[in-house]
């Protein structure tokens, strides 16, 4: 039997938890597990994979819990929109049928669960991510916000920029991240690793990994 997680009570220790479910009774008993655990979490539930993707950005969540048959996109199609743009987030799939497991892999999950959900599989999934979470701690870059935090790998940063308590994390794949802080410049130049981060300009910040070609202006 997989045993309770560690309780944490540190705010920045919350593990940050998206559930991405359309069926009201599947919602409350994952998050009455999810309490019954004794993780500090913080939840947010989603009635579609619609719903879910329209806010999604890179670094909001630790861990995504997504219903395989929802109307419209199902949780496999929101797994595939979710790697197309974040490969740290964790996943786990929950499900009346073991016909996905197989593909579940191709999106590097965590765990495939079968409804209803048990006490013992939402610890065990927490184990896991707690785990992972700490372990991926030492490479990220983490931005709080007035309502959460964000965390974002290093290796997934092409350049930092912070304008007016506006910080945008421009990613390699070309998306950006925007969030409102109070961190300036110079806690995020502390906070990131040099080398491979250089601040080039009073408000930015270059993964020179990233760098193809340096243009003299």
């Amino acid at each position: 039997i997989s045993p309770p997680p560690q309780r944490m009570n540190a705010v920045n220790d919350e593990l940050r938890i998206a559930v991405c479910e359309d069926l009201i009774a599947d919602q409350e008993l994952l998050l009455r597990r999810i309490r019954e655990s004794g993780v500090a979490a913080r939840c947010e539930v989603f009635p579609s994979g619609e719903a879910f993707l329209e806010q999604y950005k890179p670094g909001l969540y630790h861990l995504v819990y997504l219903d395989i048959y929802m109307d419209k996109l199902t949780g496999m199609q929101v797994a595939a929109a979710i790697r197309e743009q974040d490969e740290a987030v964790m996943l786990a799939f929950t499900t009346t049928s073991r016909e996905h497991s197989f593909e579940a892999n191709k999106y590097r999950s965590l765990l495939y669960i079968e409804k209803p959900v048990t006490q013992e599989m939402v610890n065990h999934t927490l184990n896991i991510a707690i785990a992972l979470r700490d372990r991926q701690r030492a490479e990220m870059l983490t931005v709080p916000t007035d309502l959460r935090q964000v965390d974002v790998p290093y290796g997934d940063l092409a350049y930092v920029e912070v304008r007016n308590q506006r910080c945008i994390l421009h990613l390699r794949n070309g998306q950006q991240v925007e969030v409102s802080t109070t961190r300036n410049i110079n806690d995020l130049e502390a906070a990131l690793p040099s080398p491979p981060f250089l601040r080039t300009h009073r408000s930015y910040l270059v993964n020179m990994q990233q760098v193809r070609e340096v243009v003299k202006w």
